[in-house]
C-alpha cells in the first residue's frame, strides 16, 4: 500500500480539477462504505422508520393543528436530508469517477 506521503505527493502533483474528482471519488467511497457499515445502516434503518411514522401520524392530524404538523413536516424533511445527503455523495463520485476516466483518457 502506498504511504500516506506518497500518496500526498502524487496528488499534489494533479492539476485542481482531477484532485477536486478524486476528492469527490473518495468521499463516495466513504460515503458508499459508511451506508454499507452496522452504523451506517443503523442510520439509514431509523431515518426511514422516522418519516414513515411521521408520515403516518401526519395522515390522520387534524388540519388546525398547525405546529404539529410542522413538526412532523420537520421530522421528514431532516430523515429525508440525511438520505439524500448520503445519495448524493455516492452519485457524486460516479460522476467523478467516469470524469477521471475520460481525463486518463484524453477526452
Amino acid at each position: 500500500m502506498i504511504e500516506d506521503s506518497a500518496l500526498q505527493e502524487l496528488l499534489e502533483r494533479l492539476d485542481p480539477t482531477t484532485r477536486t474528482l478524486v476528492a469527490e471519488v473518495d468521499l463516495g467511497v466513504q460515503a458508499r462504505e459508511f451506508a454499507e457499515s452496522d452504523l451506517g445502516r443503523h442510520f439509514i434503518g431509523c431515518a426511514l422508520q422516522e418519516i414513515a411514522e411521521a408520515e403516518k401520524a401526519l395522515s390522520t392530524v387534524a388540519p388546525w393543528r398547525r405546529r404539529r404538523i410542522q413538526d412532523l413536516q420537520n421530522r421528514i424533511w431532516r430523515a429525508t436530508f440525511l438520505l439524500s445527503w448520503l445519495r448524493e455523495l455516492i452519485v457524486s463520485a460516479k460522476s467523478a469517477e467516469s470524469a477521471l476516466g475520460e481525463v486518463e483518457r484524453g477526452d
